[in-house]
């Protein structure tokens, strides 16, 4: 069976890694939940002076401006919500990762970390949150589900007139609430079961998303088809063989 080492960082209080565990599980694969991913690292208390500081450069204060990261880190007081450059984060806990774990790449399997921090990559001119990350090791945040994909049309023009009236918006969401993932949502184990799958298949077989609207690989753009999609838990048949076949390696 192919090997899955799973990790978390930051997780949701709502976030049972047994169960992401058990369902990576039933799909043929050995999975190995590894704790906390700095836990893990068994950093000396200089390397912990050393990540903090880098992962600190990595925080988005501008999301029309990429990353400096040779600068100074600028004050933590700019967004309700701390929003990380994804990429960055990953090469830091790559560089940590492998220096104190040099034998893993020698290794078959999969890492993925499934955490709380708030992940983004830049393009079109801006940051835009995001699931995914993929690579070594890969992403799955679960603040990204909740910020990432769009709320329903109606929930944002509500939203833009409750504002202009001065209305406090947690009674927007309590009018919508269960049309979207939120923060220690119970829903957030079986979603994030999903995502990490998406990751998977990309290194392993180059495929990002599944074009099928009723696959648990589908790239989700609205919380309703996460609601749907990624809740499930349902892959189609290619990707059922796919992921097999992966797991039979």
């Amino acid at each position: 069976m192919f090997p899955v080492y799973l990790y978390s960082d930051s997780p949701s209080q709502s976030l049972v890694m047994e169960d992401v565990v058990g369902f990576l599980s039933g799909l043929g694969f050995s999975v190995e939940f590894r704790g906390d991913f700095l836990s893990f690292l068994s950093l000396e208390a200089e390397e912990t002076v050393e990540l903090d500081s880098l992962v600190q450069k990595a925080r988005v204060f501008d999301i029309e401006k990429p990353v400096d990261f040779s600068g100074s880190p600028r004050p933590s007081d700019v967004f309700e919500k701390e929003l990380y450059d994804g990429f960055w984060v990953q090469r830091i806990f790559s560089k940590f990762f492998l220096k104190k774990h040099p034998g893993e790449l020698e290794k078959t399997g999969f890492h993925a970390v499934v955490t709380g921090r708030l992940l983004g990559t830049y393009g079109s001119r801006r940051y835009h949150a995001r699931v995914i990350i993929s690579g070594v090791p890969s992403f799955i945040s679960t603040s990204g589900v909740v910020e990432g994909p769009a709320r329903s049309r109606e929930y944002y023009f509500l939203k833009a007139e409750f504002v202009r009236s001065g209305k406090d918006l947690a009674e927007l969401d309590e009018i919508f609430r269960g049309k979207f993932v939120d923060y220690e949502d119970d829903k957030i184990t079986k979603i994030a079961s999903a995502y990490v799958l998406q990751p998977l298949l990309h290194n392993f077989s180059g495929k990002e998303f599944c074009q099928n609207g009723g696959c648990a690989l589908f790239n989700s753009h609205w919380q309703r088809e996460v609601l749907d999609i990624q809740y499930s838990g349902v892959l189609c048949a290619e990707c059922e063989n796919e992921i097999k076949r992966i797991a039979g390696r």
